[in-house]
């Protein structure tokens, strides 16, 4: 009698090697776009508050429209759905790539966070169904390895891109790879629309994302309204009050978007908090330590890119040994020592100042990568084990939306920080040296060190003599506005130790269910 072979197919293979690609673009794109912000600036003359926008509206759609959009794939078909958001993702690709003024970038970047959203979780499930159960953890180790590999690649891909090419090219890249994975879709994979009798909650959708993007707004807004205007307190209102409009609206559904169960679920929800202040350090190393080593250590993108490899190494490296992590030492460990890592890391960063060796910040930004590479494989992990299998696609979209949003929050409240201690710091130095200016000058320097890049061009109205030093004193304003947010890493990290020695008990045996990693 012949064994049966247990060997997946070629067709197979090729469909989980598209969605392999799949998952390596999202990484490269998440990590290579922070480094176009200094030429978009140059080119658009445009300040940091509203540049952040093409990073934080990106994942703020993505978070607010991923739960509903799991639920098109349980309608559609998980082939249909993720061709769909492919495509969608690829068309604002094109308007961000061709786009000539600031609000076309945005909407290009807001076109791609919904498509990304779209495609997310039918990518993992046809993953994850793909291949027969025996050989499910070595084809997830595969796809984490695309992913670790995307995570690596992307900071550096992306700085040689500018340096060679122009800064649009990060964005046109998507197209001809997207065509590639959509036409191995077509050929191999099967339609598994299926007749269902569920629908998409349209008026929960639409409440959640109305209420999302209206709260963020509002905190967006911080820096410019200022604490004390009533128009920032009449905003986030009603955003929150939204949201909670969103829940008293789901909670009467028959088949609810997010089930009470999950909220009542301890390990789900250490693990899923534990990652949005994670997802924060994340961002926040990635935006701002982008803009330290081009704009106070004068690095060119593609130099950025260069030492950004230090952290995105480790994380990739990590990454893909991560299962074997958890079935070596548990779930808790990997995640504490993720933790803890992260930490040291955010810790040493709040130490930089303007003339800090290379050295020093290639062993913080390893140490970080090794931290995150670890946490992020063992959170998605333990996420995976802490809910019914019934339940799980849900709540990895809800474990993704409250990602998203620790990535967006982090971007916005990092850039304003940023500013406006930077701008704090810089009037006590011009206070006591003793610098008389009118208020007009004052609100030009201040207008500075809200830009990407600091020139002499930016304080043309001055005198000659007077520009070397007051952008000696923009630079190290905006140093300590740096240092400050980094100490808030610390306390990001602090809280998602906290999370996880909480939270984090009775996962170490597995359930049969393989972890699926989740882009960040």
């Amino acid at each position: 009698m012949t064994q049966k072979s247990n060997a997946i197919p070629l067709k197979t293979w090729l469909v989980l090697i598209a969605a392999g690609i799949l998952v390596l673009l999202m990484n490269i794109d998440y990590t290579a776009v922070n480094l176009t912000l200094v030429p978009i600036s140059l080119e658009l003359n445009e300040d940091l508050n509203n540049l952040q926008w093409l990073l934080s509206g990106y994942v703020l759609i993505w978070a607010a429209f991923v739960i509903p959009a799991g639920r098109m794939a349980d309608i559609y078909g998980k082939r249909n759905t993720l061709i769909g958001g492919l495509l969608l993702f690829m068309l604002g690709s094109c308007l961000t790539g061709l786009g000539q003024n600031l609000e076309t970038l945005i909407l290009g970047r807001v076109i791609q966070g919904f498509g990304a959203a779209i495609f997310t979780a039918p990518c993992w499930a046809l993953i994850f169904t793909s291949a027969p159960p025996e050989k499910q953890g070595f084809v997830m180790g595969i796809i984490l390895s695309f992913s670790g590999v995307g995570l690596a690649i992307g900071p550096t891909l992306g700085g040689y891109i500018i340096e060679t090419l122009v800064w649009r090219w990060i964005y046109y890249i998507n197209i001809p790879i997207g065509i590639v994975v959509i036409i191995i879709l077509m050929l191999f994979s099967k339609n598994d629309r299926i007749e269902n009798s569920q629908k998409i909650d349209y008026i929960g959708a639409l409440l959640l994302a109305s209420g999302l993007c209206l709260s963020v707004f509002g905190l967006n807004q911080i820096e410019t309204w200022g604490i004390h205007d009533v128009r920032l307190w009449v905003v986030m209102g009603a955003g929150v009050g939204i949201v909670l409009g969103f829940y008293l609206h789901d909670r009467k559904q028959s088949f609810r978007m997010i089930p009470n169960d999950l909220m009542k679920n301890k390990p789900f929800l250490a693990a899923t908090f534990g990652e949005f202040f994670m997802a924060m350090n994340f961002s926040l190393i990635l935006v701002l330590m982008g803009l330290y080593l081009q704009n106070t250590q004068g690095y060119s993108s593609y130099e950025t890119g260069l030492v950004f490899f230090a952290m995105t190494i480790s994380m990739g490296l990590l990454s893909p040994f991560g299962g074997k992590m958890v079935d070596h030492f548990g779930l808790k460990l990997p995640m504490l020592f993720g933790c803890i890592a992260t930490g040291i890391a955010t810790f040493l960063f709040s130490g930089l100042g303007v003339g800090s060796s290379l050295y020093f910040i290639l062993v913080a930004l390893f140490l970080v990568g090794a931290g995150m590479g670890a946490y992020f494989t063992a959170c998605s992990t333990a996420m995976m084990r802490a809910v019914p299998q019934e339940d799980l696609n849900v709540a990895s979209g809800v474990f993704t939306m409250w990602m998203m949003v620790g990535n967006t929050l982090s971007i916005i409240l990092s850039t304003s920080l940023v500013v406006l201690f930077g701008r704090a710091s810089l009037f006590e130095r011009l206070e006591t040296h003793k610098v008389l200016l009118t208020p007009l000058q004052k609100d030009e320097l201040a207008e500075v060190i809200a830009k990407v890049e600091h020139t002499p061009d930016q304080l043309a109205a001055f005198p000659q003599d007077q520009i070397p030093v007051f952008l000696e004193w923009i630079t190290e304003a905006f140093v300590h506005g740096f240092s400050i947010n980094m100490m808030l890493g610390t306390l990001w990290a602090i809280l998602a130790t906290g999370l996880t020695l909480w939270g984090i008990k009775g996962l170490d045996q597995s359930s049969g269910k393989v972890a699926a990693p989740l882009g960040h």
